[in-house]
């Protein structure tokens, strides 16, 4: 099975917990990702959604200058680069959020999303099945050459 290392964005979009709520804003809106990591030394401290932007920022009227810390989700839940997917899914059923930043010996190193983790263990499940069915084929050819044989051909007669 594959693991999260060969899914993830290598490149997660981060900023200090000291950053302004506006700086995660402007960007959340270059980088497409759907969030930010907020780091203390390269250590993923929380993280900060669209989601937080419409729950904190918008709704609540937090204002753009207040530190980036007052809206963002902490502690964080993480997964590991060696991860199996199957592991990584387990974890995305349990805690139910959508984007998990990927930490090796406390160190951001990546993001991985629901879609991208659902998306690689359905192209896995593809991938097997049209074996399956290939080897299907070629085990039905097999036993029709063996009855044809068997038919046309005089075996101890």
């Amino acid at each position: 099975m594959a693991r999260v290392n060969k899914i993830m964005l290598a490149d997660a979009p981060t900023l200090k917990k000291e950053a302004k709520i506006e700086d995660a804003a402007r960007l959340l809106y270059k980088s497409q990702s759907g969030c930010v990591v907020i780091v203390d030394a390269n250590k993923p401290i929380g993280i900060v959604t669209e989601l937080d932007f419409v729950r904190n920022a918008v709704s609540k009227g937090t204002i753009l200058k207040e530190p980036v810390s007052r809206i963002m989700t902490s502690p964080v839940t993480v997964m590991t680069p060696n991860m199996k997917l199957d592991e990584a899914l387990k974890t995305i059923d349990t805690k139910r959020f959508r984007r998990y930043p990927v930490v090796d010996n406390g160190e951001l190193v990546g993001l991985v999303t629901k879609k991208d983790v659902v998306n690689a263990i359905s192209d896995n499940l593809r991938f097997h099945r049209n074996i399956q069915n290939t080897v299907l084929i070629l085990f039905v050819l097999f036993e029709f050459f063996v009855f044809v044989l068997s038919k046309y051909l005089p075996f101890g007669a």
